[in-house]
């Protein structure tokens, strides 16, 4: 009864995680890379608060459930290596979330918006954001991928891992120059302006 409450825990805490994620993303994608709206920003900051109380509430009950699994079975447990392959993909996600809450999160709730940050910014923004979705959804995979306990190497999951990884960096990147091209050129308009009303002075 006690393990099943904690892998209960575990999975709702993924599931309001990942929930929240794709429900960012999506509104996100909305903005097209202008500035948030203060609404919009306060929702984003709630979001994040909540995605961390649930980071903190998988890393307690996975460990939790793995003391229990190695207590049942301490001569193989730990040698499932998939076990392994999770955790690299949680430490990562992990890694990425301090990277998304110091350095993502503020250039996306400034007043440029994504669009108005440089362009190393712009990419880096990108980059945590696919990693953090592509994280999250895929450690979520490899909780209920069963049959892969014992029978998949290490490097086998990881270089599935990698090769989503690679996907959704393309993809980001062909978001962030599609959202580049429709971005209207007011800078460029203004300075035009600003030069024909010069030539009256």
């Amino acid at each position: 009864m006690f393990k099943t409450l904690i892998v209960y825990a575990h999975l709702l805490a993924a599931c309001v995680a990942v929930g929240i994620l794709l429900i960012q993303d999506l509104a996100l994608a909305k903005t097209r890379g202008n500035a948030l709206s203060a609404p919009a920003v306060k929702d984003l900051t709630k979001s994040a608060e909540i995605m961390f109380i649930a980071l903190v509430i998988l890393w307690i009950s996975g460990l939790a459930l793995v003391l229990l699994g190695y207590l049942e079975n301490p001569q193989q447990y730990l040698m499932n290596e998939k076990l392994w392959a999770k955790f690299t993909v949680v430490s990562v996600l992990t890694l990425n979330g301090i990277a998304l809450h110091y350095f993502s999160f503020p250039r996306v709730t400034s007043r440029r918006g994504l669009l108005g940050l440089p362009t190393f910014e712009q990419i880096l923004v990108a980059l945590t954001g696919a990693l953090s979705s592509v994280s999250w959804l895929f450690a979520c995979y490899l909780g209920i991928a069963r049959p892969w306990n014992y029978t998949v190497d290490y490097s086998f999951v990881m270089f599935i891992y990698s090769g989503l990884l690679v996907t959704a960096f393309i993809v980001a990147g062909e978001v962030l120059r599609a959202m580049r091209k429709a971005e209207p050129e007011q800078p460029m308009l203004a300075e035009q302006i600003r030069l024909n009303t010069s030539k009256f002075d």
